[in-house]
């Protein structure tokens, strides 16, 4: 006879293989700690503020306006955007 297994056993066997799996992705997707990553020296070498050409508000990449309809400016520095005449947006602070 089989001994008998409850939902306490199968949550502990999902939870210890959602670890595994956790913990074997970490281990590749680290990057190592002499060399910065590559994305991370792009954005800092060329970042590219999106301005709205209704409002006057510029933003940074990740905020979540950057993609809005109204952005067609772009910028390469947050002084050339207020320059122009943009603000800085008060959600992303470029």
């Amino acid at each position: 006879m089989r001994p008998r297994r409850g939902k306490a056993w199968a949550t502990g066997l999902v939870l210890a293989l959602l670890l595994c799996s956790l913990a074997a992705w970490a281990q590749t997707s680290v990057p190592p700690k002499n060399q910065p990553d590559a994305t991370v020296r792009l954005a800092q070498t060329e970042t590219v503020y999106h301005g709205n050409v209704r409002s006057k508000k510029f933003h940074r990449p990740g905020c979540r306006y950057y993609y809005c309809k109204n952005c067609t400016a772009r910028f390469t520095s947050r002084e050339q955007a207020i320059q122009a005449g943009y603000v800085p947006c008060k959600v992303c602070k470029p």
